[in-house]
């Protein structure tokens, strides 16, 4: 390796790919911000190498280049964009608008501020919204669209009163956005830019206000803000896959694979160059040195995984609830003239969550929503693949007004649905009145119904206007059959520590040889026995050990030879990490998942106190740094020495001490 695996080495563009200023301000600069575009567009990606998409912005993969066309810095390009809404659940577009969007920009700056190092490069477009823009790519030039008669620039709407005007949705309390041209004033024609927006008369097709439009790339056409930060290219199951053994190929683009810097080269599974540049042991420790060091630097990966997530919901107060491996990212720091490659290794959130806050005012608890909870996935718990909604019928009994608190309702709800209901949880019931709609927040109570498929409900305290109140009190008594509700379980950062604990077990025990959803259940299964056989006088790790103990099947499926891809037996595994402290980790792993009995750090998903909803990872970094303090001196352990005590110990124990002893020297 002739250079540090740092990405941001100055470097050339990859071959087919050129860099596109993102702003036509940029085009003379000597040094500029661009986005990396493929010249001849991949058959599946096109143009733009798309790294990733969050509920409301689009993620591209740019650069710094100076005159002469050279990389100074790979970096992740954010565009506002409101496409991916339209795959959200329904309940989670109704309480979003632009003015919450762009207040929630703001907020993922702070957080990305709070443990991103380095920081976000400053332009000024994170907080003001740029022009928008297309690109040309047969001139390489970013295009900002112009009016054809005056020359002057189309840009976002914000002006509330004048979408009134024109009998618009205002842009400040809809998902709807318009470009205009401001000089014009009311006499500007509006460009609808995001899906389903509304036209009228006041409305001008994109197509004719922006020359040769399909000739064009759009880039940010809707204006959104947009954010500039630095680019890891490694996401973390890869490189926990690289740990173990595996190999890195590059970043993927449709049917392209780009390799930036050389980096993809170094990792494709050359074992001299990456044991000899990323590990501290070589030659007589072969194998047996490098599992505990892999133990050892997997917990620094979980460690730093842990860590940036409680620093993130720590600065917005509110869980993420959609973790999985590809919201990280592992940067490689340089190596210097000693320390090798893989140890400079840090973990990072590649975004700030999606999940989404319910507007409810009168209570202590907040409710969020996971912007993108449809389907299954291993790394959330069950529960939240099972969202309840629907219609039923509804009948309010009584109205009480609380000059503090607000309105509160009593009622009855019927329902053909199978509803499933922990006491904290709320329905979300959409009452058609007053010529609109009016959103009541609900908890049922099950043992006041009177008949099957009956509950009697109580809302929240809630703030209505006057016409609403009024139309509330002529609606007492009145039922209402087909009322679209929808349960909105209480769900906060236990969840992402559920989610952590998923990384967790791929991460320490999933290797060549079984899954992730084996390791898992296998996982959840012990964590089940321990609960069942609680003491409070017997810890979890000694619980773990008598049943290890108990039956030599856990021992094959939960063993520290998962570490690694290279075969080793599970007792030898066991010469190298000291089985007290792997029973410490296997305990560590069951107390992340939440309600699976006594021993876990959380009742439920959303037990977390309000306030302090980060505190629920303390506990976690705490026995995380244990672990780390104990692998940390066993990195200098003679391995030779140690190995051939233990084998010897086995021997004995097993009958075979008058044979001749095999050799006990590690393969390389």
């Amino acid at each position: 390796m002739t250079s540090d695996l740092n990405q941001n080495q100055i470097t050339k563009l990859p071959k087919g790919y050129a860099a596109v200023a993102v702003n036509a301000g940029q085009t003379d600069a000597p040094l500029k911000i661009c986005v990396l575009v493929k010249v001849k567009p991949d058959p599946v990606a096109g143009h733009l190498v798309v790294l990733r998409v969050t509920l409301d912005a689009q993620v591209l993969l740019g650069c710094i280049t100076d005159a002469e066309g050279r990389v100074y810095q790979w970096l992740e390009v954010w565009v506002q964009n409101l496409d991916a809404l339209q795959q959200t659940a329904p309940a989670c577009r109704e309480v979003l608008n632009n003015e919450i969007l762009d207040k929630r920009w703001q907020g993922c700056l702070q957080a990305f501020e709070q443990f991103d190092e380095p920081k976000v490069i400053k332009t000024g477009w994170e907080t003001a919204h740029p022009l928008p823009t297309f690109l040309n790519i047969k001139q390489l030039q970013p295009v900002h669209p112009v009016d054809s008669d005056g020359g002057d620039h189309w840009q976002l709407c914000q002006d509330d009163a004048l979408l009134e005007k024109k009998q618009l949705p205002r842009y400040s309390v809809s998902l709807h956005r318009y470009l205009y041209v401001p000089k014009l004033k009311d006499e500007s024609p509006f460009v609808p830019v995001t899906p389903d927006a509304p036209a009228n008369e006041a409305a001008k097709s994109l197509g004719e206000v922006v020359a040769d439009l399909k000739k064009l790339v759009p880039l940010n056409p809707a204006a959104g803000l947009m954010l500039i930060r630095n680019f890891s290219a490694i996401d973390f199951e890869a490189f926990v896959d690289l740990l173990s053994g595996g190999a890195w190929e590059g970043i993927l683009q449709g049917r392209s694979v780009l390799d930036l810097g050389g980096l993809a080269e170094v990792l494709k599974g050359d074992d001299a160059a990456l044991y000899g540049q990323g590990r501290l042991f070589l030659g007589p420790h072969g194998r047996w040195g490098r599992l505990i060091e892999t133990f050892h630097l997997k917990l620094l990966l979980l460690m730093d995984a842990v860590s940036t997530v409680r620093t993130v919901v720590e600065h917005q107060q509110r869980p993420l609830l959609d973790l999985c491996p590809e919201s990280f990212q592992v940067q490689i720091g340089p190596s210097g003239c000693a320390l090798p490659f893989l140890w400079t290794a840090r973990a990072r959130l590649a975004d700030a969550g999606d999940a989404i806050e319910l507007p409810i005012e009168s209570t202590e608890t907040q409710y969020y929503l996971p912007a993108r909870a449809t389907g299954s996935s291993i790394y959330r718990p069950a529960s939240m693949g099972n969202a309840t909604g629907g219609q039923g019928g509804l009948r309010i009994r009584k109205i009480f007004d609380d000059a503090r608190e607000g309105i509160f309702l009593e009622g009855t709800f019927t329902t053909k649905e199978r509803l499933e209901i922990a006491g904290h949880d709320l329905i979300w019931l959409q009452l058609p009145l007053a010529n609109s709609r009016i959103d009541l927040y609900a908890r049922l109570q099950a043992d006041a119904a009177l008949a099957a498929g009956e509950w009697r409900f109580r809302t929240m305290g809630q703030k209505f206007s006057t016409p609403q109140v009024k139309a509330l009190r002529e609606a007492e008594g009145v039922p209402f059959p087909k009322t679209p509700f929808e349960v909105i379980p209480l769900l906060s950062s236990p969840v992402d520590l559920y989610s952590l604990g998923v990384l967790a077990v791929q991460t320490l025990l999933v290797d060549g040889q079984t899954t992730l959803p084996v390791a898992l259940d296998e996982v959840l299964s012990l964590a089940r026995q321990a609960a069942q056989e609680y003491d409070e006088s017997a810890p979890i790790d000694e619980r773990i050990q008598t049943i290890f103990k108990s039956d030599q099947r856990w021992l094959e499926s939960l063993g520290a030879h998962r570490l690694v891809r290279e075969e080793i037996a599970p007792q030898e595994a066991f010469d190298l990490v000291p089985p007290d402290l792997w029973w410490q980790t296997l305990a560590l792993l069951i107390r992340m998942f939440a309600g699976m009995g006594p021993d876990s750090w959380c009742r439920d998903y959303g037990d977390a106190p309000p306030g302090g909803i980060h505190l629920v990872f303390e506990p976690a970094l705490k026995e995380l740094e244990k672990l780390i303090l104990r692998t940390r001196s066993l990195v200098v352990i003679d391995w030779k020495f140690n190995r051939e005590v233990h084998a010897v110990i086995r021997r004995f124990a097993t009958g075979m001490a008058g044979k001749a002893a095999p050799d006990a020297t590690p393969d390389s």
